[in-house]
């Protein structure tokens, strides 16, 4: 398959063209196909964007699924029929090629759709636990975008997550029940004391995570909370995290902020929130469109004011601090 003639610049973009030549569709040993990076790619970069070959809505009932998939196939170029008759079954012998192709390939339309996508050039993008590119659906241009998120070398294979982390005994089981494998990715092929290391940071992760999401401890306890989301991040640095669970952290202390009426520390999540979304998502990310009014007025979003115990105004933000400094007035270090 020839290189997409969809991927942008080494640098966050507000276009959705990407620049041709970027990477290739090949063989991966172990794999099959995957893709792989042609030149050096820069974090922010959009590698790929592409409307789907068939959308699940032609899906009228369980019973039919496989009538319908061949119907609406028989509707479209033989180019998109190819394509999609092209990409990997996980699950041979278990039922018809072709709803077995949409189990394997597909990817959902935004977080939380019932409707999900199978992709000429993204469904060959292969699974890591510890992925260098984020995948997100643009409903704005109706199509799944991918920015790199870290920086990929030539050569490097392109690689998304699947799931939603944890553990490398949780990832595991998630995987081989869903898409019938066995991850061999470098996060959990790591040497068994780095793997186990690893395993409780992400534990904790967990457990922290869920603190975070308990409103009681959020209204009562927003001190101790903000520590835990410190903690999180540490541990995500640590990790390498980089995907939507990073910018979903920035959201969560941005409410924490706003519910006790910090609007100075709650406008600075806002913005970070927002700059993690280009990186990931790009400028014209829906996410990044709905938050950016609040960098300005965070007090407009429904989380503001339960409390005034941290009341603040924009005014208050400092400017004179060098980094470290700055660092401690936004985590209340010194409060």
């Amino acid at each position: 398959m020839a290189p997409s003639s969809t991927s942008p610049p080494p640098t966050p973009q507000s276009g959705f063209e990407p620049e041709d030549n970027l990477w290739k569709v090949t063989s991966i040993p172990g794999k099959g196909k995957g893709v792989v990076a042609l030149l050096d790619i820069q974090p922010g970069t959009l590698v790929i964007s592409e409307k789907p070959l068939i959308t699940t809505d032609v899906i009228t009932s369980y019973e039919t699924v496989d009538k319908d998939i061949a119907r609406y196939l028989k509707t479209q170029p033989k180019t998109t029929q190819r394509a999609f008759l092209s990409l990997h079954n996980n699950f041979p012998g278990e039922g018809s090629p072709l709803s077995n192709i949409v189990r394997s390939n597909g990817y959902p339309l935004g977080p939380g759709s019932e409707v999900g996508g199978v992709f000429k050039d993204l469904s060959r993008v292969n699974h890591s636990c510890r992925p260098n590119c984020v995948h997100s659906w643009n409903a704005k241009l109706e199509q799944e975008t991918v920015y790199a998120v870290r920086k990929i070398k030539e050569g490097e294979e392109l690689t998304t997550s699947y799931h939603a982390g944890g553990p490398s005994s949780t990832r595991k089981e998630i995987l081989k029940k869903a898409f019938r494998f066995d991850c061999t990715c470098d996060w959990c092929s790591a040497p068994e004391n780095e793997l186990k290391a690893s395993d409780a940071r992400l534990i904790r992760a967990q457990n922290l995570d869920s603190s975070i999401g308990d409103s009681k401890i959020v209204r009562f306890s927003p001190g101790k909370v903000l520590k835990n989301c410190k903690s999180l991040m540490g541990i995500y640095e640590q990790e390498g995290i980089k995907d939507d669970r990073l910018s979903r952290l920035y959201f969560d202390i941005f409410q924490i902020c706003n519910m006790h009426g910090d609007k100075a520390r709650a406008s600075i999540w806002a913005d970070r929130y927002c700059k993690e979304k280009v990186l990931s998502a790009g400028e014209e990310s829906t996410d990044r469109a709905e938050m950016l009014p609040f960098i300005e007025k965070p007090e407009q979003h429904d989380s503001f004011g339960s409390t005034k115990d941290w009341a603040s105004d924009l005014k208050s933000i400092p400017c004179d601090l060098e980094s470290a400094e700055f660092e401690k007035w936004l985590w209340r270090e010194n409060v």
